[in-house]
């Protein structure tokens, strides 16, 4: 008896379906930035067109969503310098967008950034400074026992004693593949040897935070390996997946910025890792730029180091 009533159960909550239909409102296209400023290196925007929830994304979509007729200004505090439409690196990835090619404007620590674009009818501006990074104080390579030759990258840091200093850690491994990846029967799944290992400096999942938790301190702490998202590696997945190996040449990209960029790139990551979930939260990223546009202007103070895992 209590079977039966456990299968009818069931069947009510099969058949408690409702087919709802409803028009989305169509919303005004708009335009979007994505606008970063780095020490020692040309600035970047990407501007590109909202799209529908529904609209198709092939190659083609793709392509048109970059906007190439806009008028992009960048000041430096002391001069305006007018960005021209070519192809940007962003983050190792090249894209179309506005830089420019005057020495001048090569990013400085403590210089504050004023951004201004238009398209047609349409203004936006943001603001974004590069703050003096803060360099970490020593890196090493741990790998534990139970891993093999597998392990996190270490660091000592050592924070300012000022309230409101915000970071974010990027990581490139520059060294090549040496074997390939086989399956159980000998076969080869990934011809990798003489490939570089990652082609564009990762920031892992959690890899911006402030300093509310350990202003004026020091400490160490552990940074797993990132993953690139668009081109998944024969190492980002199985017992390898976020861990760098014995053997390793790794660039460390550590950065210095601000609390709105924090913010943004805390809630971006947010997004990414609940993605799909049904538990969690819509919402918007927290934006900066202001006027008839959407986007982010980033501003960061970079610092290199260079770690041999060993």
């Amino acid at each position: 008896m209590k079977k039966f009533f456990y299968i009818l159960c069931v069947l009510l909550l099969i058949n408690c379906q409702k087919e709802i239909e409803f028009d989305l409102p169509d919303v005004e296209q708009t335009f979007v930035l994505e606008a970063v400023v780095e020490s020692g290196l040309p600035p970047r925007v990407i501007v590109t067109n909202t799209q529908g929830y529904f609209d198709p994304l092939d190659s083609n979509s793709f392509l048109n969503m970059f906007v190439d007729n806009a008028m992009v200004e960048l000041h430096d505090g002391d001069t305006t310098f007018e960005l021209v439409y070519s192809f940007v690196n962003s983050n190792g990835v090249i894209l179309p967008g506005y830089t420019s090619f005057d020495p001048e404007i090569i990013g400085q620590y403590g210089k504050n950034y004023t951004l201004h674009v238009q398209v047609g009818d349409k203004e936006a501006h943001a603001k974004a400074q590069i703050p003096h990074p803060v360099i970490l104080d020593s890196l090493w390579f741990f790998a534990y026992e139970a891993y093999d030759s597998l392990g996190f990258i270490w660091a000592k840091f050592t924070d300012p004693d000022t309230v409101g200093n915000c970071y974010r850690w990027f990581a490139q491994r520059i060294n090549s593949y040496t074997y390939n990846y086989y399956d159980d029967d000998g076969n080869i799944t990934h011809d990798v040897i003489g490939k570089m290992k990652d082609r564009r400096p990762l920031a892992p999942i959690g890899s911006s935070t402030d300093d509310k938790l350990f202003n004026g301190l020091s400490f160490d702490f552990a940074v797993p390996r990132g993953e690139d998202g668009i081109l998944i590696g024969p190492d980002d997945q199985g017992p390898e997946r976020g861990f760098y190996k014995r053997g390793d040449t790794v660039l460390v990209k550590s950065t210095t910025t601000t609390y709105p960029t924090y913010l943004y790139v805390r809630a971006m990551e947010n997004q990414a890792v609940s993605n799909g979930s049904i538990f969690s939260s819509p919402g918007n990223l927290p934006y900066n730029v202001e006027g008839d546009g959407l986007g982010v202007f980033i501003g960061y103070g970079v610092s290199y180091d260079t770690l041999i895992c060993e």
